[in-house]
């Protein structure tokens, strides 16, 4: 499974084809046909295409996307806007324009391409297998809702997860070993058992520069006014809208926990660690309190391979109730007793298209 993020056009340098080089040489979409739209992006705000970069012979998956307007910084991007009329003046108090933003401020658009043909140690079925993934989680669809017990987890979900190319989890391992985005590191455990690490999910597209002078001082302010209740600086306000849209991603070390399912008593020390030192970062890295941080696990999850998500509150995809299942309730869950997960009943959510769905939608007794 690659995921390749550009937030400028793809372009096809030189006479190289595109399986030679994806991700990095990519400056334009110019040459990409598109075979099909998947998902015009009218409920999800996400165009999906499906379609075919010159000199491949396999097809890729292309999502175009509008990154979120960032106002940690107001005046800056006031500044940066240029205006062109959109409509002839009414006569009244409305005045009405098309935008463009400086690409230092603000990229127009987002572009995930999403290519398995490029992974050439792969077989054809597998790769195969990873597109036909990738087409199905991208393509509009209505969603089914779906009762799993444990013994149809183990008939239809376990060779489900089995089938799924081990590939799928390479880009997750290269995270671990540190091989990749350890630009986006925010803390590492590598104890093999209860270890784990937290980054920031590339969700989080206006992540600040926590780097920058003051922000330390300004994440302490924004801290100590919400001890106090008084009211922000222009400063901890402009932090503010960033950390709304606070995105982090924890990942245990160990293999072999793959989901929620899989969760069992002995796990409770890592799990508790993750949930705390999670917690601890959102406050002092970002100024985000407890009471505004959500830590939550999918299920089933889009990837196998266990992890959990920290968004805050005001974060409000990827949380509804047949999917999400909060950090808190499957700790207290595993305290009372640590098999759980292995025994209880699980509602879950899938689009028609999807393989998950098509292996539950003749077992009666599951299907609500």
């Amino acid at each position: 499974d690659l995921v390749f993020f550009s937030h400028t056009s793809p372009r096809l340098t030189g006479a190289m084809t595109a399986h030679e080089t994806l991700p990095h040489r990519l400056e334009s979409l110019e040459g990409f046909r598109v075979e099909s739209v998947l998902n015009d992006g009218k409920e999800s705000g996400v165009v999906a295409l499906l379609g075919t970069f010159p000199g491949c012979a396999t097809p890729a998956v292309v999502k175009l996307s509008r990154p979120p307007i960032p106002v940690g910084d107001p005046d800056a991007l006031a500044a940066a806007v240029r205006l062109s009329e959109r409509a002839p003046y009414s006569g009244m108090e409305y005045g009405y324009y098309h935008g463009v933003v400086d690409p230092a401020v603000m990229k127009s658009v987002s572009v995930d391409v999403l290519y398995p043909g490029c992974l050439a140690a792969e077989t054809e079925e597998a790769r195969a297998k990873l597109l036909n993934k990738h087409v199905s989680r991208n393509t509009a669809q209505a969603p089914k809702i779906f009762r799993e017990t444990p013994a149809s987890y183990a008939s239809k979900h376990v060779p489900y997860m089995e089938s799924i190319p081990t590939s799928a989890l390479g880009w997750v391992y290269k995270i671990l070993n540190k091989e990749k985005e350890v630009e986006r590191l925010l803390y590492d455990d590598p104890d093999p058992t209860n270890g784990f690490l937290i980054n920031v999910d590339p969700k989080w597209t206006t992540h600040p520069d926590t780097t920058k002078p003051g922000w330390r001082e300004a994440v302490a302010a924004a801290n100590e006014n919400e001890t106090r209740g008084t009211s922000a600086t222009s400063a901890t306000r402009a932090n503010a809208a960033y950390a709304n849209e606070l995105y982090c991603l924890g990942l245990c070390h160990r293999r072999d926990v793959r989901s929620l399912r899989d969760l069992r008593g002995e796990h409770l020390p890592m799990l508790r660690a993750m949930l705390r030192k999670g917690r601890l970062i959102a406050a002092e890295t970002y100024g985000v309190p407890n009471h505004a941080l959500r830590c939550f696990v999918h299920y089933p999850p889009q990837f196998y391979h266990f992890h959990a998500h920290f968004t805050h509150v005001a974060v409000d995809f990827g949380v509804s109730t047949e999917r999400a299942h909060l950090l808190d309730d499957v700790i207290e869950n595993l305290e009372r007793d640590g098999e759980h997960y292995a025994k209880c009943g699980l509602t879950m959510r899938a689009g028609e298209r999807d393989e998950l769905w098509k292996r539950f939608a003749n077992e009666d007794e599951t299907v609500n």
